[in-house]
């Protein structure tokens, strides 16, 4: 007030008195066209009076009717509305007063009794009468002394009327003097100020109240613009003490009156000092209506919580709405409100979009008629008189608005204080709808442009009041305590909701408004709507960004202006975290959002900020300064809150655009930039107070992080959009929305969607495909189909045409449904079709216009019937309306265009024979011509890039053009179709409501509670950013900017890392590495050191999480040396560039080659050796090198998986600098050092970590010490060797094998270096380690061992030498330290690699005998746990008290194991032969049999499965053995060591065969397998050891020993069948197939096999793969020169043939010419490699049964083999005699089988046939004649198996032909003596069983030419026969019986072979 009544004391002594008098009386006489200015401006501001009002009541020279609009009230942003109802009466009590009731007064006055008090009166009336007016009305002049005496009189002032006071005041002011109305106005206001004037009339009277008729007395003093100054001053002074008051509170029309007047004043005051104290005197008597809401509030909560402590704990159904989070803390509703706003849910949330509703899409049209509350009764029902009642408790409430009794009788106390409140907030809303509506006025063109005119002082008043009301009054739009009835249903309704379609209405007339003012206002409130309102405006926000903001700044004929305002909006939106947040949630996570507002925010500034342009470093400097400026001045009058800026008539114009110093446009790129800075910031800001309270785990589901959020989460569940029947709202229980996980896969659903829409515009087919698979369409059916791309945006209007328009049947059948779809009914042809033509862009084939044009016809005959006599005329008609619209609008088409007169000709007849009438066709010709159809997207593309249309008006037009902005105009006309666009639109809208088709829920607001929305966040946008700030930093000079660019870089890098997005993460860090631009020194600037800077910095802050990005800052940093390097003045060509180093080649050579650098010195080039002083100056400052040392000494503070990455990119480009280096002499071992150093600081990390690190730094010691270089390998071999000794000093425990891992890469290097000198350094580094670190040497002694096994190995002397003569020592010295420490194995092993070592024969002697040494050693070392077991003098400890090392292995394992291994592999490997057989089979077998006697069989199971039989493995394969020997080392191998070997195993075998007897099966299976070898003295040696294991062990056998000898024999006798002699042969018959007791033949394993039994004999082999050409069987072809083989080739048939043919007598063996002559055979190797095994088979068969009848006739053997197991034995011979027989008879295959050239001349086998029948009848006749008891057992069983073998050997001998077998009968006779002998000898009544047998077998023989034996035989025969049968005894010395036919069969013929 003060500073008001100052303003106007200056403005009035500004002024002089002949202009303050320039008035001749009351009347005005200001020009009719200001009134009518005025009375626009302010119709819209009246609120019309009572009926009852007085009639003599003065009437404000502005007046207009009231407006009232019957809209069904909206609730919750629009979506739900009900029809308009009659407004209910209000129950009230009737009020003791007569007056209008549009004014209000509120509290008593207690008037001061001193008569003092009112001299101000006395003065005043004084002045009056004094005054020349009082002196001529004497009306006013007996006023005044009434007045005057009653003050005077000695009656108490305060008992006197305040009439007789206010009357002369009233007539005082009606005088025509100006000091007289200034006096009484002043007067009247101090009288108002201290409540005079609040007691009411007199009852009597009918008048209005006297403050009213103050009020109305004050205000009719103006008299428009021609008011004298002064009174103009003095009404606004008074008004505002009116308002002011808290005594006398004014409401409803009374306050409305003043504001009103108030606003006149400024708009028709002449005095721009009047007008700006009017703009402050309504600014504050706005804001204190305001402030009086809020104390109510106030007020308001307090009671609730006096209510809810009196109550006790209500019940749910009884809280109070005071939000609470869910600790229980309150939130404060009144003014104290947070200004970031406040959240709240709706009841019953819709996530459906409005369009999807019923309803139609929220636009910036729908705000034209969009109504959220009714209105239209509020102004007639304000109570008279609010009166205080200090004293009285306030009542307490329920929620439902029920009075809830505290105490009986208490009940029915009426809610005065809920009325009192509602008419305060009635007050705020009738000021708020007010001003909006004044802001919403449209201007005439006159007006919008010139800012001075009534209309737009206006409306920037308006606007900037609706700002400051919001600015200051936030808890007010969002406490829920704020609510005030519908005039439709008395429903409590929230104050946000009341007043929102007002504010919507007035910010979307305004938004886009082309006065820069006006604009700029809009949009500080459209800022205020989203930082504080955005929860309860969801839906208008997002309309407002996309068709306002976003539209603006996509057009480019827009001001920059306006775009940089915008983008300082946007700047200040992202200061704010969780408005930036909150926006990402609820619209680009929603899929109902019109678009992705957060993306697209991000996406506008990146754009901005990218855009090219050339400035100064003046203008440049410029910008910062004014930067600077409004950074540290806080005069905006946005961001103080206070008064708006003047908008009086002297001031409002001075704001014109002035020169700023630079563009526009770089502002707008440095807004933007720093607008993207923002955003990071506080990205990051939100993302680390999450982090901070969910240290050390990130929790789900934590939404409590600060008061802020509490506060915003209490408003949001306190229901505050729950306006259904209950005064204040029920509280829901708190519960976080914003499910980071649930969120993020709606906006994968979205993005997916997005994504399918795009596929469909490139590829419709395609995209449709896709839709359909993410379930984006429910279904394949065309109406599901047509439905999706009907009401989907985004599709491309044009893809969608061309996909519709296909011929394809599917495609036509989507393109009728989505037809279907439209609704034409009741719908002007033309509108219909642009209605049809705006869903999709018809394409230019005319078949695909057609197919529309009849469906359209089609389907719009069908909504309108009556309006063409049938669809053909509507087809025609469109088709024209189609060619028409070409014609009139196409620029391509030159000529005249079509004429109406044109169009009517074209178009007659078409109705059905009949025509259209005249004037519609000239109705839609003129439609066209002057509004072309085209796609609305179409146009505002055009409009966005500023395309405008030129019309073509030739030379006429263009002149027209001459001096108008163009781009201008457009821009106007399109703020213009922007307003027509929302009015129209919303019209329709307002329609859909009156038909209740609408039924809108408010859209759910997610509130942001979780930090972890963020990373999303930032994935989505980390492009934009980074184009953004790379381009930006890239293309400027300014620091200020650089640094600006630096830290969004650091900021991004830092969300990146905080949430592991990887691919953004390296690529900021990437784009930050390249622009320190090392790579390239000359273009070197200040600005690459900032990046190097925050680069570093970067580093050391976010080292636990930059994981692969570690390499790019460590190339950078390796890059920053060379820099520091070459500028202390290195030659560059020294110090190689790693970022252009060659990929290096595989091939060793190349890549000598390759990296060889010049031996001549490498000139400077200009360009490597220039670069800026002072920047290499700055590379070396200190700063510089304290941060990069401080990334190395901070890696002991990296977790354990950070330094894993760290480690591993430091090794990477460590490579690269060693590969640059090439074979320098000094190469670049940068980071190779610092891998020492940091190994070094993390050498005391935890194993388990250290293991890891390990694991990555030994691969690389590996690489680099096999580099090409020596001296790099030298660097390397002596980081590892003091990286080593200090990683020896950690001691360490048993069971650990840290330092064995640790000193592998000293293997790795002397394994793959074939340098000797690298060779060397590995050994003498580790003989040092040895001297000095010896003693805490633990699992290390193994790879040492390994690396000395290496060096055992080396062809170098001087290697070998140093290698042993330290192992030696290591073996004398510390041989117990070996065995303590489990390495003892690895001592032998390096042993064993000597004695393997061929060159250098001395080693390997002296280290095959340390191996045999070492036996005993071991055994006398007290270490080793053997040694107790050994009796005899132990030697001293050397281990001392160092703990042993545990073990999984036996005893045995571990030290006989080793030794006997060595022994073993120095047999199998060695290739010195004295050092092979002579000492290791020895020493092998030596050792076995003196310590054996103690191995447990579980290790000799392990002795025999991997040391001896293995020595035979050889003989398993022919590809073992041609892998291990050649031909020649083959035979030495056999010849010595294996049958050596073979000799030794059944020595052991027989030595321990207690131990061994269950390796029986196991040693027989091992000679089996050499005697089924091709090699004859194998096979033979075989055979020797087989009888040599059965006579050896022949009394220790027991039966189960028997059973295992003679199946052994049963598997060699199957093995060497040869069954596949019966297969052989591929020509001629079937082969005959095999009798029942022969083998079936099984697959065998390959040709490769040199084991008989695994050759595949039952197949022909197809190819060779080893050709023998020495085969010591002979097999291969049977030449004179080799031994007889088995296979004879005389022809011994057997059972011959009973008819044989006489042209295939095999048997001829007369050398006929038809044999002789026979062309040769042509076999192949394979096949002749097939027969050579069948033939080896027929000779290991007849070897098999030479063994056997070497064995058995053995006595020894023959009476320990029980009789069974001999049986079982001979059937084996009965069975290979009836093989052979039976091949022998076949004479056709033989003969096919030497057609085919198996052998040289028929073959047979008479050899296996003759020899299996001998011996069997041998041995059966010997158990036969046996007296032991077990073979008389036996002996039925033996004379079954005897008497028919022997039958059909005589038989088959009487049948041979004696002239042409002669060869076979001298075979055979032997064996038939032994039969006749053998029967002879049987007992008289078996031989006497047998007579009828063997009698005409000897009858038959007694026909042929018998030798003597046969002869004798059979003399003897027939002589025991005569003596049994007939008795006949023979003569004495004629042919007498043996007394003793054993003695004679025996002695005679088998002698004895005991041994």
């Amino acid at each position: 007030m003060a500073d008001v009544e100052t303003q106007a004391e200056a403005s009035h002594n500004a002024r002089s008195e002949d202009e303050q008098r320039t008035r001749n009386g009351r009347k005005t006489d200001y020009s009719e066209e200001n009134q009518k200015e005025a009375e626009s401006d302010i119709q819209e501001y009246r609120v019309d009076h009572d009926a009852e009002s007085s009639p003599q009541e003065p009437t404000p020279p502005i007046a207009s009717p009231t407006v009232t609009v019957h809209t069904p009230t909206i609730q919750e942003n629009g979506v739900s509305q009900t029809p308009d109802l009659p407004a209910p009466s209000v129950p009230s009590t009737p009020r003791p007063r007569n007056d209008s009731v549009s004014t209000t007064t509120t509290a008593t006055t207690i008037r001061s009794s001193a008569r003092g008090s009112l001299v101000f009166v006395i003065t005043a009336l004084e002045t009056i009468a004094a005054s020349k007016d009082a002196r001529k009305n004497k009306k006013l002049s007996d006023s005044v002394q009434r007045a005057l005496t009653a003050i005077k009189g000695d009656a108490d002032p305060t008992a006197m009327s305040p009439e007789i006071l206010f009357e002369p005041l009233q007539l005082a002011s009606e005088a025509h003097t100006v000091q007289v109305i200034t006096t009484s106005l002043d007067c009247i206001g101090k009288l108002i100020s201290y409540s005079y004037f609040s007691v009411p009339s007199d009852s009597s009277s009918e008048g209005p109240p006297l403050i009213e008729r103050a009020i109305d007395t004050i205000c009719d003093c103006f008299q428009g613009e021609a008011t004298a100054v002064e009174v103009q001053l003095q009404i606004v002074k008074s008004l505002l003490a009116a308002i002011l008051n808290d005594k006398i509170v004014v409401h409803g029309a009374g306050l409305l009156k003043a504001v009103r007047q108030t606003y006149n004043i400024f708009l028709l005051s002449k005095s721009s000092a009047n007008q700006q104290v009017a703009q402050g005197a309504l600014t504050q008597m706005i804001g204190t209506v305001f402030e009086r809401v809020k104390g109510r509030l106030s007020m308001k909560e307090a009671r609730m919580n006096l209510s809810k402590m009196n109550l006790g704990n209500p019940s749910s159904e009884e809280e109070v709405a005071v939000a609470k989070d869910e600790d229980g803390i309150e939130t404060p509703v009144n003014g104290e409100v947070d200004e970031e706003g406040s959240e709240n849910a709706p009841s019953v949330p819709s996530d459906v979009p409005v369009e999807k509703q019923g309803g139609q899409k929220i636009t910036l049209q729908s705000f034209e008629n969009r109504k959220s509350f009714d209105d239209t009764r509020l102004n007639d029902n304000a109570p008279t008189l609010v009166t205080h009642v200090n004293g009285r408790a306030p009542p307490s409430r329920s929620v439902s608005g029920q009075d809830v009794s505290i105490h009986e009788g208490t009940q029915n106390i009426p809610d005065d204080e809920e009325e009192e409140d509602e008419i305060y907030i009635k007050d705020a809303f009738l000021v708020f709808r007010a001003m909006c509506k004044l802001s919403t006025k449209t201007l005439s063109i006159e007006h919008a442009v010139d800012i001075k005119s009534h209309g737009m002082r206006s409306k920037l008043l308006s606007l900037h009041i609706i700002h400051t009301i919001l600015y200051n009054n936030v808890a007010v739009f969002v406490s829920p305590l704020a609510t005030i009835k519908s005039s439709s249903n008395a429903e409590p309704t929230t104050f946000v909701q009341a007043i929102k379609q007002f504010l919507c209405l007035s910010l979307s007339r305004n938004g886009a408004s082309s006065v820069t003012r006006v604009f700029e206002v809009s949009c500080e409130i459209f800022y205020l709507m989203v930082k504080h309102l955005r929860v309860m405006l969801k839906k208008e926000i997002e309309v407002f960004l996309k068709e306002i903001y976003f539209a603006i700044l996509d057009r480019k004929a827009a001001p920059a202006s306006q775009k940089q305002y915008i983008l300082s909006i946007f700047g200040r939106l992202a200061a704010d975290p969780r408005a930036l947040v909150e926006i990402y949630l609820n619209y680009d996570c929603d899929r109902t959002a019109l678009d992705n507002m957060f993306q697209r925010i991000v996406e506008h500034l990146s754009r901005i900020a990218i855009t090219p342009l050339l400035t100064t470093a003046v203008q440049q400097q410029h910008y910062q300064d004014q930067h600077l400026r409004n950074l540290h001045s806080n005069a905006d009058w946005h961001t103080r809150g206070t008064l708006p800026p003047s908008l009086s008539t002297a001031s409002v114009g001075t704001l014109n655009d002035t020169d700023l110093g630079y563009p526009v446009e770089y502002g707008m790129k440095q807004e933007s930039l720093e607008g993207l800075v923002e955003i990071l910031r506080s990205l990051v800001n939100w993302s680390q107070q999450g982090i901070v309270e969910n240290s050390p785990n990130m929790r789900d589901g934590d939404s409590r992080y600060s008061e802020d959020l509490r506060q915003s989460i209490e408003l949001r569940e306190s229901g505050l959009y729950n306006t259904g029947g209950s005064e204040t709202p029920t509280i829901d229980a708190p519960q976080a929305e914003d499910d980071p996980n649930e969120l993020e896969a709606a906006k994968k659903h979205k993005t997916a969607l997005t994504n399918s829409v795009r596929q469909f515009n490139y590829k419709p087919k395609r995209g449709v495909k896709t839709l359909l698979k993410e379930g984006f369409i429910k279904s394949d059916s065309p109406e599901d189909i047509a439905h999706f791309l009907l009401n989907t945006d985004g599709i491309d209007k044009a893809a969608l045409g061309e996909f519709l328009g296909e011929g394809e049947p599917d495609n036509i059948a989507i393109m009728h449904a989505f037809v279907d779809a439209m609704d034409f009914t009741r719908t002007r042809f033309v509108d219909a079709m642009r209605r049809f033509l705006q869903s999709f862009r018809l394409p230019g084939e005319a078949q695909k216009i057609d197919r529309f044009m009849l469906k359209f016809a089609e389907r719009y005959i069908a909504g309108n019937p009556n309006a063409f006599a049938n669809a053909d005329t509507a087809y025609v008609l469109a088709y024209s309306v189609i060619m028409l619209n070409v014609d009139q609008h196409s620029q391509k088409l030159k000529g005249a265009r079509m004429t109406p007169e044109d169009f009517i000709k074209n178009n007659r007849g078409i109705n059905d024979g009949s025509d259209i009438p005249e004037e519609y066709l000239r109705g839609v010709f003129d439609d066209i011509a002057h509004n072309e159809i085209v796609l609305n997207s179409e146009r505002e593309a055009a409009e966005s890039k500023g395309i405008i249309a030129q019309p073509t008006g030739g030379i006429a037009s263009a002149f027209s053009n001459v001096g108008r902005d163009l781009q201008r105009e457009a821009y106007l006309q399109a703020s213009e179709q922007m307003a027509a666009k929302t009015e129209q639109l919303y019209k329709s809208l307002f329609r859909a409501q009156r038909r209740g088709a609408s039924k809108m829920l408010p859209a759910k607001f997610i509130p942001a509670t979780s930090f972890k929305h963020v990373g999303p966040m930032f994935n989505v946008v980390w492009m934009s950013f980074l184009t953004a700030l790379s381009a930006s930093a890239q293309d400027t000079h300014n620091l200020e900017t650089i640094k600006l660019c630096m830290e969004g870089q650091k900021l991004a890098i830092r969300i990146a890392c905080l949430f592991d997005l990887e691919i953004p993460r390296q690529s900021f860090v990437a784009s930050l590495a390249r622009f320190t631009n090392l790579y390239n020194l000359s273009e070197m600037k200040a600005k690459n050191i900032e990046a190097l800077k925050i680069l570093l910095e970067v580093a050391n802050t976010e080292g636990n999480l930059l994981k692969d990005s570690w390499r790019d800052i460590l190339t950078s940093v390796s890059q920053l040396d060379r820099f520091q390097l070459i500028s202390t003045g290195v030659d560059e060509g020294v110090v190689p560039d790693v970022l252009r180093s060659p990929m290096p080649p595989k091939n060793p050579s190349q890549s000598r080659k390759n990296l060889q650098v010049p031996n001549r010195p490498r000139p400077k080039s200009q360009q490597s050796s220039y670069y800026q002083a002072e920047i290499a100056e700055e590379t070396r400052s200190a700063d510089m090198i304290r941060s990069v040392d401080r990334i190395f000494t901070n890696t002991a503070n990296l977790s354990g998986d950070a330094i894993v990455y760290f480690v591993k990119a430091l090794t990477q480009v460590s490579w690269q600098e060693i590969q640059s280096s090439g074979q320098s002499e000094s190469p670049r071992t940068y980071s190779l050092q610092k891998l020492v150093e940091i190994s070094g600081y993390n050498m005391t990390r935890v194993r388990f970590e250290w293991t890891n690190i390990w694991h990555i730094l030994g691969e690389h010691f590996n690489q680099v010490g096999c580099h090409t270089n020596t001296n790099v390998v030298f660097f390397a071999l002596n980081s590892l060797r003091q990286l080593s000794m200090k990683f020896m000093e950690i001691e360490e425990l048993p069971g650990f094998k840290f330092q064995k891992d640790f000193l592998k890469p000293f293997e790795h290097i002397i394994s793959n270096s074939g340098v000797v000198a690298v060779k060397d350094m590995v050994l003498r580094c580790l003989i040092q380690m040895i001297q000095a670190r010896g003693e805490n040497i633990r699992s290390g002694w193994r790879t040492m061992f390994g690396v000395f096994t290496v060096a055992a190995r080396e062809p170098y002397e001087g290697i070998v030498n140093l290698a042993f003569d330290n192992i030696t020592q290591v073996y004398n010295t510390r041989f117990g330290v070996v065995i303590s420490q489990g390495a003892f194995a690895d001592l032998i092993v390096c042993f064993t690699e000597f004695s393997k070592n061929m060159k250098f024969q001395k080693k390997s002697l002296q280290a095959i005998e340390a191996l045999k040494s070492s036996v005993m050693k071991m055994l006398r070392t007290p270490e080793c746990p053997l040694s107790a077991r050994v009796s005899g003098e132990k030697e001293a400890p050397s281990a001392g008290s160092l703990p042993k090392q545990p073990s999984r292995q036996t005893q045995e394992e571990q030290f006989w194991f080793p030794v006997l291994f060595a022994f073993h592999d120095v047999l199998m490997t060695g290739e010195d032969l004295e050092v092979r057989s002579s000492r290791a089979l020895n020493y092998l077998f030596e050792t076995l049999i003196k310590y054996g006697g103690d191995f447990p069989q579980d290790f000799w199971d392990t002795l025999w499965r991997q040391l001896l039989f293995p020595i035979f493995m050889v003989l398993k394969s022919k590809s073992e053995m041609v892998k291990v020997l050649n031909h020649e080392e083959l035979s030495v191998w056999l010849s010595t060591t294996m049958i050596q070997a073979l000799r030794n195993m059944i020595t052991l075998f027989t030595h321990f065969f207690e131990s061994l007897q269950y390796m029986l099966d196991r040693f027989l299976d091992l000679l089996a397998l050499c005697i089924c070898q091709e090699n004859d003295t194998l096979a033979r040696i075989g055979s020797n050891c087989l009888q040599q294991l059965i006579l050896g062990n022949v009394k220790k056998f027991e039966p189960e020993h028997w059973n295992k000898i003679v199946g052994a024999f049963v598997d060699l006798f199957r093995r060497t069948e040869a069954s596949a002699l019966f297969s052989a042969a591929t020509s001629g018959s079937t082969p005959t197939p095999n009798p029942s007791n022969s083998i079936s033949h099984t697959p065998t394993p390959s040709v490769d096999s040199q084991n008989i039994n695994d050759l595949p004999l039952s197949q022909t082999p197809t190819e060779e793969t080893h050709d023998n050409t020495e085969n010591a069987l002979g097999i291969n072809g049977l030449s004179a020169s080799q031994r007889s083989s088995a296979v004879h080739i005389e022809d011994v048939p057997g059972h011959p043939s009973k008819t044989p043919d006489p042209d295939q007598d095999l048997e001829n063996f007369n050398n006929g010419p038809d044999e002789l002559h026979q062309p040769p055979v042509v076999v192949t190797a394979a096949r002749r490699r097939f027969f050579n095994q069948i033939i080896t088979k027929c000779v290991l068969q007849l070897l098999m049964i030479e063994t056997v009848n070497e064995l058995f006739s053995n006595d020894a053997v023959y009476a320990q083999i029980p009789s069974n197991e001999l049986l079982r034995l001979m059937a084996l011979l009965k069975k290979s005699y009836h093989f052979a027989k039976r091949f022998n008879g076949d004479r056709e295959l033989r003969a096919r089988l030497f057609r085919e050239g198996f052998m040289r001349q028929p073959p047979n086998l008479l050899k296996q046939e003759s020899g299996s029948a001998a011996v069997y009848v041998s041995i059966l006749f010997r158990m036969y004649h046996d007296p032991s008891s077990e073979r008389i057992a036996s002996r039925s069983a033996t004379e079954a198996a005897l008497i028919p073998l022997c039958v059909d050997i005589i038989s088959s001998y009487i049948e041979l032909d004696e002239e042409t077998q002669q060869r076979n009968i001298v075979t055979w006779r032997p064996v038939v003596v032994d039969v006749l002998d053998g029967y002879i000898g049987f007992p008289e009544a078996e031989f006497e069983k047998h007579v009828q047998t063997f009698a005409p077998l000897v009858v038959g023989l007694l026909g042929r030419d018998m030798g003597m034996e046969l002869q004798r035989a059979v003399q003897f025969l027939t002589q025991r026969i005569f003596e049994v049968k007939l008795g006949v005894q023979p003569r004495e010395g004629v042919g007498q019986t043996p007394t003793s036919p054993r003695s004679s069969y025996l002695g005679s013929r088998r002698g004895s072979r005991a041994r």
